[in-house]
């Protein structure tokens, strides 16, 4: 660290000086009281009492200064076409954003294929969608490059990396309709996917994402309802992309399929570097499922046996609050785990009035509804509350209340409300993750990253983009949890260093991307998920939360992005952050 005493040339005006603050350096170290002097856009000094005078000056008194945090699992490659400040994971302390995520980029493919494979995931309006992309039918891109190329004209607010998505490759080398009916690729094909998830890395693309989980689904005709092309893929094929990436010692991001634990194995025996190099993997997600209270500790001990005496490679990916899903009738990703919740979420609103009301499907549902075979999504009536309702009275209490007062059968009573209100009846229920002291045993893991925001994913249902604050609110509380030093760490550097990324350290020289917390108001500033509509979203609606005050100030590539829950004017039409290319 700098000192005072410095030569008068370095003793002059720089761009900012943050004072006083507990300086956190996102290397695990604790914190030192100090002040942060930045100029050009780096970090020129860190001392206690720098001579340096700033244009801008910061009291960081009671602060914590430490590096902008990390959300490693997000899906803005359709918002920052069109909002790309991405304020709702800026205002939350997030400089740098990971998309790319669940074999889903924008990198590859036409217009339509990219609403086809985005709209059911985003859960947004596909006309939305649409005007994010652009006017007419032609993208600015037409390949890997040509995407970076275009990105980099961005006015990013945080710093973005990208992984390539498996999906976007399939079915541009083997056509949409092929990629989603043939498992096995033909051995050209293999070839031409494994060049372009070379020619991605050449680029400086974070990686590879691939995803072997039915919740996710394409929108738009022909495909409506079927799974997206990377969940058609025979293992073998996962295997000769991920040499790829091995070879590269870059990240092979994944979504295993949570109803059959086979996929994990898979996933496990390819990170292994028995004999060979291990392949950097990043799993969706340790949690704490109400339906199978076993997993997170199996998921927890494989990754360490296997990191440890299988030279492998893997970070579970962990979410840091409740897994808390708001839905409109059957329009959630918890329903596209059952066949007759994909039919009725691909349906009309006349028609799943229509299907609800026919006792051959009711029978159906029930039938799967009731099923004993693995699940996520526990469908117990007793922990889906209501939202809102046409009918006056419901909000607050659950569905099985409400059928014990009509004196009716709870999942007839479900079915009834949907044949006659559909998506106008809104409910929510914790999935995962409902027990801290489980939750916080699995993001303080050393198997374990924190950053399963799905950020931009999802809009309707849920909002997660306050994760990083969420753990730091919990270690806060809760020292025995970890020291806030590795917390930080995790959420930072860490985190940077695993993916590959230029980032997340306060360090002399670094780029400043970094942001000053209060934690007094950390301990109780941050909202439950609230409705926002923005003009940007057309009409939409998409949940967010909120933690005012709680970030003070944001500073991206050394300009200051927000302070005091308000944005800069130009922040989102001039460019804060950088395209951040793999450095390895």
């Amino acid at each position: 660290m700098s000192a005072p005493g410095q030569a008068d040339a370095q003793a002059q005006h720089v761009d900012v000086v943050i004072r006083n603050g507990q300086v956190f350096d996102g290397l695990g170290s604790p914190a030192k009281s100090a002040d942060v002097a930045i100029q050009a856009g780096r970090v020129q000094a860190i001392g206690p009492k720098l001579p340096q005078k700033g244009i801008r000056e910061v009291d960081a008194q009671g602060c914590w200064v430490m590096p902008g945090m990390l959300d490693i699992h997000t899906h803005y490659d359709a918002e920052i076409e069109a909002m790309p400040g991405l304020e709702e994971s800026v205002r939350h302390g997030v400089t740098t954003c990971v998309m790319g995520n669940c074999s889903l980029s924008a990198a590859l493919g036409t217009k339509k294929d990219l609403l086809d494979l985005f709209c059911r995931v985003e859960s947004l309006p596909r006309d939305v969608l649409a005007r994010w992309f652009g006017e007419g039918d032609k993208l600015p891109w037409s390949n890997v490059r040509e995407y970076y190329q275009h990105l980099e004209t961005r006015p990013m607010g945080p710093n973005v990396a990208t992984l390539i998505g498996h999906s976007n490759i399939r079915a541009h080398v083997m056509g949409m309709e092929r990629s989603l009916t043939k498992s096995k690729a033909e051995p050209e094909e293999i070839r031409q996917m494994q060049k372009i998830v070379d020619e991605a890395l050449d680029e400086g693309y974070t990686g590879l994402s691939i995803d072997m989980l039915p919740w996710h689904r394409l929108d738009g005709e022909p495909f409506r309802g079927i799974s997206v092309p990377s969940q058609h893929a025979a293992p073998s094929e996962y295997r000769k992309l991920a040499s790829v990436v091995r070879a590269a010692d870059r990240v092979l991001q994944a979504t295993p399929n949570a109803l059959t634990k086979s996929t994990v194995a898979i996933l496990g025996m390819m990170s292994t570097g028995v004999g060979r190099k291990p392949l950097r993997t990043t799993i969706v997600a340790a949690m704490d499922v109400k339906t199978d209270r076993k997993i997170y500790k199996i998921a927890t001990t494989l990754g360490r046996v296997l990191n440890k005496f299988c030279n492998a490679n893997i970070r579970w990916q962990a979410l840091a609050e409740p897994f808390l899903n708001y839905c409109d009738g059957v329009h959630t990703p918890l329903f596209e785990e059952f066949s007759t919740g994909v039919n009725a979420i691909s349906a009309t609103s006349d028609e799943r009035k229509a299907m609800f009301a026919d006792p051959a499907f009711r029978r159906d549902f029930r039938r799967q509804w009731e099923s004993t075979a693995t699940r996520v999504f526990h469908r117990n009536l007793d922990d889906m509350w209501i939202v809102s309702s046409p009918i006056p009275g419901q909000q607050g209490q659950s569905f099985a209340e409400l059928a014990k007062v009509a004196g009716a059968e709870p999942l007839d009573y479900f079915m009834d409300l949907i044949a006659q209100h559909d998506s106008a009846i809104r409910w929510k229920t914790v999935v995962t993750n409902d027990r801290p002291a489980e939750r916080q045993f699995i993001f303080a893991h050393d198997s374990s990253l924190p950053g399963f925001n799905d950020s931009g994913a999802h809009n309707r249902n849920m909002a997660f983009q306050d994760g990083g604050l969420q753990m730091l609110q919990q270690v806060l509380l809760n020292p025995g949890i970890m020291p806030l030093e590795k917390a930080i760490h995790k959420l930072t550097g860490m985190s940077a260093e695993w993916l590959g990324l230029d980032t997340g350290t306060i360090r002399e020289g670094k780029i400043a991307d970094l942001i000053v917390v209060d934690p007094v108001k950390l301990k109780n500033g941050l909202s439950e998920p609230i409705e926002h509509y923005d003009e940007r979203l057309h009409g939409a609606m998409r949940m967010v939360k909120r933690s005012d005050g709680v970030v003070r100030n944001v500073f991206v590539g050394g300009r200051l992005a927000m302070e005091n829950a308000q944005f800069v004017p130009e922040f989102g039409q001039q460019k804060f952050g950088r395209l951040l290319r793999s450095v390895r």
